[in-house]
């Protein structure tokens, strides 16, 4: 395992859970049944979540030029891997003397707070001036102080580039350029005029691609010709331009945008280069859970439906209710009874009626309850804490207190609660629920086949978090890179290969969606990765749990 997992991340590559998918700052607190979903979170830092703390001045240091370095337990290529450095990371050295080993080209350097990375040409160097160091990190430093640390987009057949292209380099790469660009330019100039029929038209007839023109310039590192730093150290004798395609659906991660040859060009986080007009931009959904906290606690719905209708009650409340357990609608056959909350319904048959508001919520508002419920002509309707309005149940999930079922807790442990029925995800510190938000578990829910999960389906039961990426490329066929996703961020995987992570390519959370994986939004992501533990140590891109590092929190899917 731990071989092929290093040949997986080399570049950044991970497994993804059959196909695991089919804004900034902490999640928000839920206003009194307001949408705070739909807001944009602020761009603030979550605790501990920062990639890019660096040393203290003086302090000896080596700088990553490797796309992905491991942190090895011990000073050898077969040690296990304790954690992951990426390209233009700085990370400090610790006093101990270098050793050689097998595996590495030069010697095994003991880095903070622990483990070794092997210093040669194509890992890490320890001259904090190196060429590739700087430009990885002065030019175009990723920030994981965002929860969008990069922009995203699907390709539709882009090339990816060693290099800034000339004409005829394009051209070999791609044949229909001219007509490409022509089209191109004829919507930036609709756009400019604001003729939306032809805007409609061309931006069919282009796919939707990115045509805007980007204002910065490019670097010198890139200019006259010059090839990416990473791809020169590389293969350095390679004079081609075009590195190779990013298959259609796939999606592309970068860092920045420039301006050259009439094209505008993303810069990815290896510093090679995409032309934008083959990209079709993925802005990631800006929905956020909610704080648990005040007032505002469990039970709590989120509205799944497109529109929920607020209802007011009208006439006297029942004089008398009973507990009753709690039932979806359009329960599955197969979901289990201790799925099923307590609340309390008015008596069949109570005075008063439901009657329209005249206001909804909009899809994914978060709607603090108070634990009522009562019948109307077949329906169930639930009490929320906005003015005495009243919601259908059949348009909301509903996150409860559940119980960590045979966790070997400690006293104010954290721990996580999966529910794959309702898409619902709870943050608990001991026996207290501290956030709650929707999750896209996998598509076919509870399936099995020949009493074993079918394909699809997000594994049950109890797991500990294994590994931590700040981002990791995932692909369900890794070795031939047929399709995959660039760059997910916040990713926590809690039985290999099912992670916790943020999908940037959909909004449907509270929906069954991915291959497998828990898929969260960045913000939510986010937010979750630097509350779980193990911690990711200051310059680290991931951390294996285990030993000094901590356990992993305990994740719990039902």
């Amino acid at each position: 395992m731990a071989g092929r997992l290093r040949w997986l991340l080399r570049f950044g590559w991970a497994p993804l859970a059959g196909a695991c998918a089919a804004a900034p700052g902490p999640p928000v607190e839920a206003d009194a049944g307001a949408a705070p979903a739909r807001s944009a979170p602020a761009r603030t830092s979550a605790p501990g979540s920062s990639g890019g703390a660096q040393p203290a001045a003086g302090a000896a240091t080596a700088g990553i030029v490797g796309a992905r370095v491991f942190v090895l337990a011990e000073p050898r290529a077969d040690a296990p891997e304790i954690g992951v450095l990426r390209l233009g990371s700085v990370v400090r050295l610790r006093e101990a003397p270098p050793r050689p080993g097998p595996g590495c080209e030069g010697e095994y350097r003991a880095v903070a707070p622990a483990g070794w990375v092997c210093v040669s040409p194509r890992t890490a160097t320890l001259d904090p001036e190196h060429d590739l160091v700087l430009a990885a990190r002065r030019a175009y430093p990723t920030d994981f102080d965002r929860d969008a640390p990069f922009a995203w987009g699907e390709s539709v057949g882009a090339p990816l580039y060693r290099k800034l292209p000339d004409a005829a380099e394009q051209r070999r790469a791609e044949p229909d350029l001219a007509r490409h660009l022509a089209r191109a330019a004829q919507l930036r100039d609709a756009l400019t005029r604001g003729d939306d029929a032809e805007v409609q038209r061309l931006t069919a007839r282009l796919g939707g691609v990115a045509v805007e023109r980007a204002s910065e310039t490019p670097p010198p590192w890139l200019q006259g010709g010059a090839v990416a730093p990473l791809a020169a150290l590389l293969a350095p004798d390679d004079p081609r331009a075009r590195d190779g395609s990013v298959p259609r659906r796939s999606s592309v991660a970068w860092i920045a945008e420039l301006w050259a040859g009439d094209r505008t060009w993303l810069v990815t986080p290896e510093l090679y280069v995409v032309p934008a007009d083959r990209i079709v931009r993925q802005p990631p959904s800006s929905f956020a859970g909610v704080r648990l906290a005040g007032g505002v606690q469990l039970p709590l719905a989120f509205v799944r439906a497109e529109r929920a209708d607020a209802l007011h009650l009208t006439g006297e409340l029942a004089p008398t209710a009973q507990p009753v357990a709690y039932r979806d609608a359009a329960r599955p056959s197969d979901a289990r009874d201790e799925d099923r909350p307590a609340l309390v319904e008015d008596a069949r048959g109570s005075t008063g009626r439901l009657e329209p508001a005249g206001s909804a919520w909009p899809r994914l508002a978060a709607l603090p309850l108070t634990g009522r419920a009562r019948w109307q002509r077949g329906e169930r309707y639930l009490e929320t804490r906005r003015d005495g309005a009243w919601v259908r149940e059949r348009d909301v999930t509903v996150a409860t207190r559940e119980a960590a079922r045979g966790l070997p807790l400690a006293p104010g442990e954290r721990w996580l609660d999966v529910s794959i029925h309702r898409g619902t995800l709870v943050a608990y510190q001991g026996d207290t629920p501290v956030f709650a938000t929707l999750v896209s578990p996998g598509l076919f829910g509870y399936r099995r086949v020949d009493g074993k999960p079918a394909r699809y389906t997000t594994p049950t039961g109890a797991f500990r978090i294994e590994w931590k990426h700040r981002s990791t490329t995932m692909s369900p066929d890794p070795e031939r890179r047929s399709y995959f996703l660039a760059e997910v961020p916040w990713t926590q995987f809690f039985h290999m290969p099912f992670a916790l992570h943020a999908a940037y390519w959909h909004d449907r959370f509270g929906e069954p969606k991915s291959g497998g994986c828990v898929n969260l939004s960045v913000a939510d992501a986010r937010w979750l990765f630097a509350w779980t533990s193990p911690a990711v140590p200051a310059g680290w891109h991931g951390v294996r749990a285990g030993g000094d590092r901590g356990e992993g929190t305990w994740v719990q899917v039902r």
